[in-house]
């Protein structure tokens, strides 16, 4: 496998309220192969229908016959294992050699040579705004071979920049549908198979006209940006907390209920007593401390009439 240097790229971009520096995606919505690609697949179909005209055939009987006496000298070309290489003469696509191993080749040709195993080429830090409005930082990992090396050859300058753009077009597209973190199975984390899926088949409508086969597309980071990188830390964070208290105090809850049906003669009061220390411990950040009270405590009136007749008999008691 041959990997080439990761690229950057951005769409475009706008400032959003109380972000310092937000990406919004300028990608229109892929709908299969544009009327540009099928007029310049209708083109490389042309081309490689071309013939060789008398003129040409002519030119190239003399380049045979002139460099049968050189034979061991010049006109060979070495095809490595998978290389496929496309043998143009005068503009026009003359063969295919698929065989490794040494050919003899006629005078006046350019010989187009691609590599035809599997290739990789890493997309990497493009700036995105998920469904859900925050701004995320994507990297993707493009597998892909090169198939016919003619077609890429009409249809571009031999460069793979096409492909490499229309990739990053179409990731970014589909990580705006979904949010980075959301309910389980409708998110870019757990969707990183299917994603991958997606932007496999957008990307071959268009790339089988380069003669590229893309094999697999594969989300490898997905990320918040860091303007809002430590506010969506604290969310999450809160998130877990709520969650794990709503847990502790349900079973909390539970141990209660198990606890009264354990003291069945339990009277009322002390049933309050057993379920505010029970859920106090239970729910408490800190280990709970056992205290023992070694004094009887009196009942206090807890009504302002009582606690009138208590004073005035107290007084009572004092002046006899």
């Amino acid at each position: 496998m041959q990997e080439t240097e990761p690229s950057k790229g951005h769409c475009g971009s706008a400032r959003a309220p109380g972000l310092t520096s937000v990406v919004v995606p300028a990608c229109a919505p892929h709908t299969g192969p544009s009327e540009r690609t099928k007029a310049l697949a209708k083109k490389v179909a042309e081309v490689k229908a071309q013939h060789l005209t008398g003129c040409e055939l002519m030119l190239k009987g003399v380049g045979v016959l002139t460099g049968l006496p050189f034979l061991g000298l010049c006109n060979f070309i070495t095809v490595p294992a998978n290389t496929n290489v496309a043998i143009f003469r005068f503009g026009k696509l003359d063969r295919m050699i698929t065989t490794p191993g040494l050919h003899w080749v006629a005078p006046f040709y350019d010989a187009v040579s691609k590599f035809g195993g599997t290739q990789s080429r890493k997309i990497d830090n493009l700036h995105v705004i998920d469904s859900a409005g925050n701004p995320i930082i994507v990297s993707a990992l493009l597998e892909y071979a090169i198939v016919d090396p003619a077609a890429l050859h009409i249809a571009t300058d031999d460069s793979l920049l096409v492909l490499f753009n229309m990739t990053e077009q179409v990731v970014r597209q589909e990580c705006t549908r979904l949010p980075l973190l959301g309910e389980p199975g409708h998110d870019i984390r757990s969707q990183i198979k299917e994603l991958g899926e997606r932007m496999v088949v957008e990307l071959q409508a268009d790339a089988s006209v380069f003669g590229v086969q893309v094999q697999r597309v594969t989300v490898v980071e997905a990320r918040y940006a860091p303007e809002i990188a430590a506010q969506m830390l604290l969310k999450q964070q809160a998130g877990a907390m709520v969650a794990a208290r709503e847990q502790i105090m349900e079973g909390a809850v539970n141990i209660v209920r198990d606890a009264i049906r354990e003291f069945p003669t339990l009277s009322e009061a002390g049933k309050e007593r057993l379920v505010s220390n029970l859920l106090v411990t239970l729910t408490s950040h800190q280990q709970a401390t056992p205290t023992l009270s070694l004094t009887e405590n009196k009942p206090k009136p807890r009504h302002d009439r009582e606690l009138l007749q208590f004073h005035a008999s107290s007084r009572a008691l004092d002046g006899m």
